[in-house]
């Protein structure tokens, strides 16, 4: 007499995803109302190529040696991949004046930054944390962290092209939660450089609670959902 035994597959069902980008996209055009589907369809703005360009000239700046940083040419990191066409751009004059203050600004910014003899411990990583509170998985991008020396926190720096009050609120509310869940505590400095006018901002978490964070992000992600008619996921 044989006897067969019964195989099930249990498939374990993955908690939602709210990626840092899909949270920014969405504030960005809040007043817009265009979905997230129609704004991938849409070709890059200039804004987001030099974004792209900032980005890859920042991490190959911090991926070199400490000591060799002193001899690395801002106008050679920049030009890397800087837009080569001039769509979207007002004109070209406005092309080149844009990449002049986006070199003389990251090389102040490099210059002056107080990590000069450091790594980072985060240069652009795209990490992920599991928030019971909200029952979601939350995904963030490090562009550049440190490790406070003194008091052994994370201090995080953000470059961005477009400067957006909304977007940046954004922001420090999934940096507190990220931050909370992924290191244990809240972030010790968030930093945002602007690099077309050279300023810095520093994000304060000083005026709003966790439980504020953790509702923001709730009800930023019911309406990222009911404006684009999907569940967002991986």
């Amino acid at each position: 007499m044989s006897s067969s035994k019964e195989q099930y597959t249990f498939q374990v069902e993955e908690p939602p995803r709210l990626q840092d980008y899909q949270l920014e996209k969405w504030l960005a055009s809040a007043h817009l109302s265009p979905s997230l589907e129609s704004l991938r369809s849409e070709k890059y703005s200039w804004t987001q190529r030099v974004q792209y360009a900032v980005g890859h000239a920042v991490n190959r700046y911090y991926s070199a040696e400490p000591k060799f940083r002193i001899h690395t040419n801002s106008g050679e990191l920049v030009d890397y991949r800087w837009p080569q066409r001039l769509d979207g751009f007002d004109s070209e004059k406005k092309y080149w004046e844009l990449k002049d203050q986006v070199i003389v600004n990251l090389n102040t910014f490099f210059q002056n930054n107080p990590y000069t003899e450091d790594r980072p411990i985060l240069l652009y990583e795209q990490l992920h944390t599991h928030v019971a509170e909200l029952g979601l998985d939350l995904s963030m991008i490090a562009q550049v962290a440190w490790q406070c020396p003194k008091t052994l926190g994370i201090h995080l720096q953000k470059f961005v092209v477009e400067d957006k009050p909304q977007v940046l609120d954004g922001y420090r509310h999934v940096a507190r939660v990220f931050c909370r869940h992924a290191f244990g505590a809240d972030p010790i400095k968030l930093e945002v450089f602007h690099v077309l006018e050279g300023k810095i901002t520093e994000l304060s978490l000083g005026d709003i609670s966790y439980e504020q964070s953790l509702d923001y992000l709730k009800l930023a992600y019911q309406s990222i959902e009911e404006s684009n008619g999907y569940t967002l996921s991986s």
